[in-house]
């Protein structure tokens, strides 16, 4: 494997060390170290890690890596995201708000690839104490992006039929774990559910997208990482 110096200078071109790769890649020091000399290759999941580390789309992370140095190679796209809809509490997905002159949004700078990325509108108030209604959410997939699925995170959920809503991952006192919304007044209409961080069914339950109140984590498409609030105007006195 020919070594990868390169690295270690784009790391400092944007003021990252090499333990901030070994922070991203979720691996001791040495090993990085050992990717520069070229007696470690980057495996599979590192690659998008490190690639928005390194400010580039991961087919020129893997191009460099081939090459010892950097290459860039375009990967296909405009760079914009197309908007998906609007995100309700209760899962229906409505159309685009009637004031909205545009349809799709650039890719976030530190995004490096558009794959696993959804980008909706906040359709409510189902989210309203994080997300304001009307504010852009783009959600990551935790399997192609540095997305953690961890209390406190808002998570995109597919519930089944077409239908997908955000909740808050939350671990009450006792140590449950629950997915919650987050209106500013309650709402009946915002379920809460149990959460299952088992990817097969527990005993007796059942998923929520056949209307139980288990969702498990292979219900979970991606994590929220980035929110453009919409700002309304303060009301005439």
């Amino acid at each position: 494997m020919p070594k990868q110096d390169w690295i270690r200078a784009a790391l400092k071109d944007r003021g990252y060390k090499l333990k901030d790769a070994a922070e991203a890649l979720g691996v001791p020091a040495p090993r990085v170290t050992d990717i520069l000399k070229g007696a470690r290759g980057v495996q599979a999941h590192e690659i998008l890690p490190l690639s928005q580390l390194l400010g580039m789309n991961a087919p020129s992370l893997l191009e460099s890596l081939k090459a010892g140095s950097p290459t860039l190679v375009d990967d296909g796209n405009d760079g914009r995201l197309p908007l998906l809809g609007s995100l309700t509490g209760t899962g229906a997905v409505a159309p685009l708000p009637d004031d909205m002159t545009f349809s799709s949004v650039p890719l976030p700078p530190d995004a490096g690839t558009p794959e696993g990325l959804y980008c909706y509108v906040m359709g409510d108030t189902s989210m309203a104490r994080e997300i304001p209604a009307g504010s852009l959410v783009i959600a990551a997939d935790p399997k192609r992006h540095y997305a953690p699925v961890a209390p406190g995170a808002l998570l995109l959920l597919d519930l089944g039929a077409g239908r997908r809503v955000l909740r808050q991952y939350t671990k009450t006192e006792s140590g449950e774990d629950w997915l919650v919304p987050l209106p500013d007044t309650p709402n009946p209409d915002f379920a809460s559910w149990r959460f299952s961080l088992l990817s097969d069914l527990m005993p007796g339950g059942d998923m929520v997208g056949a209307g139980q109140e288990i969702v498990r984590i292979t219900d979970v498409l991606a994590a929220v990482m980035w929110v453009h609030q919409r700002r309304s105007p303060p009301k005439a006195s």
